[in-house]
């Protein structure tokens, strides 16, 4: 065999070794659990560097005080138990501790950059991560909502974050509906903005009625942007924004008001889901760098790692929506205790309903 032939295949043999190699690594870190531990590890801890990061109690209930805790029962509704000298232990978990279900709250802000303090949260929602499902939960819960927070005058729950911030809707998310999210996200109207823009915009469905009302009206902030059209499109971010705050005309599904307004921030956040569940876990890194810096949020570098290799290990696919309070759960009046145009709930109701709605595929 010549000297030049041997040459040849001992560099295809090299060439075959190394592709071999590199192919078990890709294999290695996309396909096996260890590999994906260590690639969301890498993730987070790339990620965490770029939000705007504001430590927090996400950690659980472990701390409140016993009037935050649901009367009688316990996560999984069964009843507390009863010590030999009768007094009932308290055996409330959080929502985090249920097997396999992981809750990120998610927050609107009306407020911008520029100006002072805490505004309202006109946004609420729930994002609830089912891996025995292998998909999402997005739960609204409408702005208007009636409570009375522990240390506040009635309210709705949109103003709660403006006076309690944060860890005040934590304790009330707990008291109402039996959960402690795991963490939050937050964004103002400035970044909501350049984060539609950043993902290429939004595709949305418009009626007549909604294309003339966004033109004619100042939800769309710049003027030069009120150009929509009737059907489906793809939105910027300043036209998705004037869309998802949109309540006095019904949606593309018919429905008005609040219920329409907060289905129309589900199926904007549905359409990113659906065109970017695909797009793998680099591609999502390299997206949400650029973005992150313009979200607020207490997720630890290491909550962030787990919610990361959840979301590739179990491969979520599915995103189902939700609204509370439900139809036929709560009554519409005037004015309650100071607070007027606002929405009497019953929680109790609700609280079954959220845990049932994500249990019912199970």
């Amino acid at each position: 065999m010549s000297k030049k032939r041997k040459k040849a295949e001992s560099l295809l043999l090299v060439t075959a070794t190394i592709v071999s190699v590199v192919a078990a690594g890709i294999l290695f870190f996309r396909y096996t659990s260890t590999g994906k531990h260590l690639t969301a590890k890498a993730a987070a801890h790339y990620l965490h560097g770029a939000v705007e990061f504001v430590p927090g109690n996400n950690r659980g209930p472990e701390n409140l005080p016993e009037s935050v805790f649901l009367e009688g029962i316990n996560q999984a509704g069964e009843e507390n138990e009863t010590d030999v000298s009768g007094n009932q232990e308290q055996t409330v978990k959080p929502g985090f501790e249920k097997d396999g279900i992981y809750h990120l709250l998610l927050l609107g802000e009306e407020a911008i950059r520029s100006a002072p303090g805490k505004g309202r949260t006109d946004s609420i929602l729930l994002l609830s991560i089912h891996t025995g499902q292998q998909k999402c939960h997005i739960t609204s819960i409408l702005r208007d909502s009636y409570v009375e927070p522990e240390g506040m005058n009635p309210c709705k729950i949109n103003a709660v974050y403006a006076k309690q911030g944060v860890e005040g809707l934590y304790h009330l998310l707990y008291d109402k509906l039996g959960v402690w999210p795991d963490g939050y996200a937050k964004v103002g109207f400035d970044s909501f903005e350049e984060l539609i823009d950043m993902l290429g915009g939004a595709q949305v469905t418009l009626t007549s009625q909604e294309a003339e009302y966004l033109n004619s009206h100042n939800y769309i902030s710049k003027k030069e942007y009120r150009n929509v059209k009737e059907g489906t499109q793809v939105l910027n971010g300043n036209q998705t924004l004037g869309y998802c705050r949109v309540r006095y005309v019904p949606n593309c599904n018919g429905t008005a008001y609040d219920y329409g307004r907060t289905e129309r921030q589900r199926m904007v956040l549905e359409d990113l889901f659906q065109r970017y569940k695909e797009a793998g876990l680099l591609k999502w890194v390299s997206i949400l760098k650029k973005g992150l810096g313009s979200i607020e949020t207490d997720l630890s570098e290491e909550v962030m790692e787990e919610l990361i290799f959840v979301m590739d290990e179990y491969n979520i696919r599915e995103l189902e929506q939700h609204q509370l309070p439900a139809k036929g759960t709560f009554d519409s009046v005037k004015e309650l205790n100071g607070v007027t145009s606002t929405l009497v709930t019953d929680w109790d109701k609700n609280r079954t309903l959220f845990w049932n709605n994500l249990e019912k595929n199970k």
